[in-house]
């Protein structure tokens, strides 16, 4: 029998940004953690949006490797000029800091490749044959973890082969001042400085075009069929970033977080995003499944994972169709997975149930569904909205006032005002009656926004 370290409450697979800010606040919350992963090696930047350092800010987690924010350079069919502000990350500082904080908070981080995860028997082998076992395993070893077996068709689930080349290049003239991105015909590419003297750049493009070419030569294929005779970089990180729903349904012995759920197409932008709040589901659901209300965990995890695939999919095919290209890299992503809008327009407002997050545990609610809020917001400024705007019962949204003395007294007059300027957001209208549906016509469980 391998040799076995003691047992813990919760075993994590992956250090990355998933996995690490799991195991942080899993520790936080009173669980005894242990994470497996390698040391962050491989120098690797990317974009980082302001509302990811925000959370990370919110949760006392830190910002190590991210710099202050860059408004990006596009070049992308239309759009041309500043557009939109980025944190260029340096991914191996930012991992590393994670890990640190991650022991700091008592997590037991053992630096060992993951040979295996086994949920059946509550074990992450190590790959020098040693065991951690654990009465809940969590998954975040990224586009690394097994595909989860589905009867859904594989082709829908994953997006277009594609190859991500990037590395560290000579400083490239026009390109030394702020992040960019540019649409070419054979993929696109994002840059940012990295200092003075050097620059990061990624080029994308379509594993299918190398046809029988294998290994460097491929490499400096893909690499010159995006960028033409910019010098390929010495040590160039190759990925595999084609989009794909890993795992659709939840194994209550073994959840996943981040790209080993859903792993997006980078350019979307929601990559960290997706990774970091992921993560913040992960007390919650532990809670459920420990203590016995796996039909809750369950359906969040579903809804979740199901909805966050199916919008950035689509956000990422609007994105490649605004770019206007014909050629064979931009044609199969222009009309991958489908035709369906990424946000639904035509959304009349009704209250449905979902399942929620409140005070850091699962919880079914009924949600309040609106063009703005497609997977339904439970609260405004602290209150429920539902049983808020049943109080109306039909008649017309007064105005702030009005609507303080009449529909809310109980709440401070700065939490009444907040939440008659959400429902103003959400397309409500001073005396006109609330166009929603009071019935509860939905009752399957999905994701939701928790807080406005």
């Amino acid at each position: 029998m391998a040799p076995q370290f003691g047992t813990f409450d919760i075993a994590i697979a992956g250090g990355g940004p998933a996995g690490s800010v799991a195991a942080i606040l899993l520790a936080r919350a009173g669980y005894s953690v242990a994470l497996a992963t390698l040391p962050p090696c491989e120098p690797r930047y990317e974009g980082m949006s302001a509302r990811v350092a925000a959370i990370l800010q919110r949760h006392g987690l830190p910002l190590d490797g991210i710099g202050p924010a860059a408004q990006r350079h596009v070049s992308w069919g239309a759009f041309q000029g500043g557009q939109n502000s980025e944190h260029p990350a340096d991914r191996k500082q930012f991992d590393t800091g994670l890990l640190h904080t991650a022991w700091a908070a008592g997590v037991t981080v053992f630096f060992k490749a993951v040979a295996s995860v086994r949920p059946d028997a509550g074990e992450i082998r190590l790959s020098d044959g040693q065991n951690l076992t654990a009465g809940l395993l969590f998954e975040a070893r990224g586009r690394r973890a097994p595909r989860q077996s589905t009867d859904l068709d594989r082709a829908e689930l994953i997006g277009p082969d594609t190859i991500s080349v990037a590395g560290f290049v000579p400083p490239q003239s026009g390109y030394m001042d702020t992040p960019r991105i540019e649409a070419r015909p054979g993929g696109w590419i994002w840059s940012a400085p990295a200092g003075q003297d050097r620059l990061w750049l990624q080029a994308v493009g379509d594993a299918q075009s190398l046809g029988q070419t294998r290994g460097k030569a491929a490499v400096a294929a893909l690499w010159n069929s995006v960028l033409g005779d910019t010098p390929l970089p010495r040590q160039p990180a190759i990925h595999a970033i084609a989009p794909q729903l890993t795992a659709p349904e939840l194994d209550p012995r073994c959840p996943r977080l981040g790209d080993a759920a859903v792993a997006l197409d980078p350019l979307s932008g929601h990559g960290m995003f997706w990774a970091v709040s992921s993560a913040l589901m992960a007390v919650p659901i532990a809670r459920a499944l420990l203590d016995g209300q796996t039909a809750l965990a369950c359906d969040f995890y579903r809804n979740r994972v199901a909805e966050t695939f199916w919008r950035q999919a689509r956000v990422g095919r609007d994105f490649y169709r605004e770019a206007g290209l014909q050629s064979p890299f931009w044609q199969p992503r222009a009309a991958w997975p489908d035709d369906a809008p990424a946000h639904d327009t035509d959304i009349r407002p009704h209250a449905a149930t979902r399942v929620i997050v409140q005070n850091g545990h699962l919880a079914r609610r009924e949600v309040l569904i609106t063009r703005d809020a497609p997977g339904g917001a439970a609260f405004a400024a602290g209150q429920e909205i539902v049983p808020l705007l049943r109080r109306l019962n039909g008649r017309p949204l007064p105005g702030p006032a009005r609507f303080h003395t009449s529909v809310l007294p109980e709440a401070p007059p700065q939490a009444a005002r907040a939440i008659h300027q959400w429902l103003l957001s959400q397309g409500f209208t001073e005396g006109v009656q609330i166009p929603w549906d009071t019935t509860n016509r939905e009752t399957n469980p999905c994701n939701y926004d928790p807080a406005v």
